[in-house]
């Protein structure tokens, strides 16, 4: 691969990397890098970065947590070190162990290429849960690879053809499922994998590390739980205020974000918090956030979030990796632009919902494999018959049918099988016959389907399913959602709950314990309760959402008219006409299709951004 292309895909990413531009050209290699500066400012921290001799480079994005522990046993090896980054660790550890030897001990988020000059060998290699991107193109004897796959377009010497099974994805569940992306050529590498090319271009898949919910269980008490999962969560808190920079955290008022607060004030004398305010009072929970800052004395920095982010919308949409329907990116983008005026790195909540079974489906399906175990084999048609009749229903009726369905079903058959932003009937009339073939009948749930393990021995439904969980909604929607909102305003986003030894202790919690007195995330719940206000525990849980509904009915109808309806999307010939004219009437007359119309709003303007290239970034809408 030539210079100019490598740089044409790093400079598309300076928004991920302000500080510093970095490329370095060998034999059939070239190598480029942002670098957003976090540990050791100096130029000894830029990238590419390699080992004593050269023989060892790195690009790498994220950060590594445990550095300072590999840092001593490698100097007691000999290897000298020229910086006081976490980088270094990884091209003296390849050196040392091996790229095998080397993911055994690292403890991170990261996302990095390897190249070994020695052995002719080039790696790639994505953390345990994914929260850092990497795609990449092998083509023609070519490896090519980025953070973005709007990025790595600029490095490609052909024109991918965008994937329908993809774009139904993305419609129907608001992202993209891994190791799918958005291009049939381009893909995602998967969490906790890693590849590895040799000088003739033979590739090796493996897997390095993988959260285990099927693992045997540990019984203890719910109290010597709650001292283990604070006692772990403090560690990875501290691990993560690691920076030669400012630090702050993003607050919902949520039990997870709350958690992290207090937890970090007690270690930190005075910490930064940040919040988001809607217009839509059923959305804002301003008032939470300010209770556990008032708690415990954090900076505490609110902004409310408008349909005016209009503006911006094609920086946003431009900022994510690939077309992403999670509207809550928004609200991600617009306290990250306030937050980094202040700091650059933020810790967030993310992942306590996924790790601690901290969502009302996954406490439904706890509570349907329990009521199974209860009847006999001849009454569950009738359940299910049931259950069908009273989803076609709306509220409460619905979610009693969904229960029902649950309980009669196996869980392969059920799983998000009665979710989708799109109903039935309008994705049996949305798409062109064309575009219909080439789904090939595919069922709108199938990727979770596909991630759902094999039933281990002593293991619930629940498990299962919060092991698919984990390796398609988080690391394609909620991670990418927070690292795309925060990266667009060169901030990095760190996660204790997601820390490795967390998630293994998560991983061994029976089910029983995990929703003790029938309520998700009882375990964490009853901890939060010890360093939080009571209503922000005992409050109905709210997704991190924006109200798109209100705007899409609003001031935004006439990008609406542009973008959904437009002569250019009828000319892409993946949608009928009349099905999308349907879809926007419906919900101009009070019919919520939001979420849908979201999600082709966003595909539409990164296509033109991204592939089209009639929108810039800077253009405001």
């Amino acid at each position: 691969m030539d210079t100019g292309r490598v740089m044409a895909m790093r400079d598309a990413m300076t928004y991920r990397g302000p500080d510093s531009a970095g490329l370095t050209s060998n034999p059939g290699c070239v190598l480029g890098h942002r670098r957003l500066s976090i540990i050791d400012l100096s130029e000894n921290g830029a990238q590419p970065m390699s080992n004593e001799d050269g023989s060892v480079e790195v690009v790498f994005n994220g950060a590594i947590y445990n550095f300072l522990e590999l840092r001593e046993g490698l100097e007691g090896k000999g290897h000298v070190f020229r910086s006081r980054t976490d980088t270094e660790v990884l091209v003296h550890g390849c050196e040392e162990w091996g790229i095998d030897g080397l993911l055994k001990r690292i403890s991170g988020m990261y996302a990095f290429c390897l190249v070994d000059h020695v052995h002719h060998q080039i790696h790639l290699a994505r953390d345990t849960v994914g929260k850092k991107p990497l795609f990449f193109s092998i083509r023609d004897g070519e490896l090519a690879f980025a953070s973005s796959s709007r990025a790595l377009l600029k490095g490609l010497r052909y024109v991918p053809e965008v994937d329908p099974i993809a774009i139904d994805q993305l419609l129907c569940h608001l992202y993209i499922s891994g190791p799918r992306s958005v291009f049939k050529e381009v893909e995602k590498l998967l969490p906790g994998h890693a590849l590895t090319l040799d000088a003739n271009g033979k590739r090796r898949d493996f897997t390095h590390g993988q959260v285990d919910f099927l693992q045997p269980k540990q019984v203890f008490s719910e109290e010597e739980w709650l001292e283990r999962i604070a006692e772990i969560l403090k560690a990875a808190i501290r691990r993560r205020l690691i920076a030669d920079v400012p630090i702050g955290v993003l607050l919902s008022g949520g039990v997870d974000s709350s958690l992290v607060t207090a937890l970090a004030a007690e270690i930190c004398p005075r910490v930064r918090t940040f919040s988001v305010a809607t217009e839509d009072p059923e959305l804002d929970e301003r008032r939470f956030s300010r209770a556990v800052a008032e708690a415990w004395g954090t900076d505490h920095h609110e902004l409310e979030v408008g349909g005016d982010l209009r503006k911006s919308l094609c920086w946003l949409v431009g900022a994510m990796g690939e077309p992403l329907a999670d509207a809550s990116a928004a609200n991600v983008f617009a306290i990250a632009e306030k937050a980094r005026e202040m700091v650059t790195v933020v810790l967030t909540g993310d992942g306590g919902d996924e790790a601690f079974g901290g969502y009302h489906h996954f406490l439904g399906y706890y509570l349907a494999e329990r009521a199974r175990n209860f009847l006999v084999r001849p009454a569950l048609p009738l359940l299910a018959a049931a259950g069908r009749s009273f989803s076609k229903s709306n509220g409460l009726r619905h979610q009693a049918g969904t229960f029902l369905q649950m309980t009669a079903s196996p869980v392969d058959k059920t799983l998000f099988a009665f979710h989708s932003a799109m109903s039935p009937s309008i994705r049996s009339q949305l798409y062109t016959s064309d575009f219909e073939h080439e789904l090939g009948g595919r069922l709108h749930n199938a990727h979770y389907v596909d991630a759902l393990p094999r039933n281990g021995s002593g293991s619930w439904d629940v498990d299962r399913v919060m092991q698919a969980y984990m390796v398609t909604t988080l690391p394609d929607d909620y991670l990418a959602k927070v690292d795309s909102g925060t990266m667009a305003m060169s901030l990095e986003a760190r996660s204790p709950f997601l820390d490795v030894d967390l998630l293994r202790l998560a991983g061994s919690i029976p089910a029983p314990m995990r929703f003790r007195r029938a309520k998700a995330k009882s375990l964490l719940r009853s901890l939060a309760l010890r360093y939080i206000p009571r209503q922000c525990v005992q409050r109905r849980k709210k997704g991190f959402a924006a109200p798109i509904h209100l705007w899409l009915r609003g001031d935004w109808q006439d990008i609406v008219e542009e973008f959904v309806l437009g002569p250019r999307v009828k000319t892409r010939g993946w949608f009928r006409p009349e099905t999308l004219q349907r879809v926007v009437a419906e919900h101009a007359r009070g019919i919520d299709h939001s979420e849908l119309i979201w999600g082709l709003l966003v595909l539409e303007l990164w296509m033109r951004l991204s592939v089209d290239k009639s929108l810039s970034t800077s253009d405001a809408l």
